[in-house]
């Protein structure tokens, strides 16, 4: 399933969200950066060295911003 990390409140996350749902994609948001944190963690790193929101996952390919 598609992943998308990124606060709601983000303008660049919202894109994204947009786009999937225009789609019809099915898709899980995992709240992350601003108060939800999680982009210093280096997981969230490992996935985006830039710790900025949006990044998309999906099985196993990762895009981010």
């Amino acid at each position: 399933m598609l992943r998308i990390w990124g606060r709601i409140t983000s303008v660049n996350v919202q894109k994204v969200v947009w786009s999937a749902d225009e789609m019809g994609l099915a898709y899980e948001r995992i709240d992350a950066g601003g108060a939800f944190g999680i982009t210093q963690s280096p997981e969230y790193k490992a996935m985006n060295p830039n710790s900025l929101v949006p990044v998309i996952e999906d099985d196993g390919f990762v895009l981010w911003e």
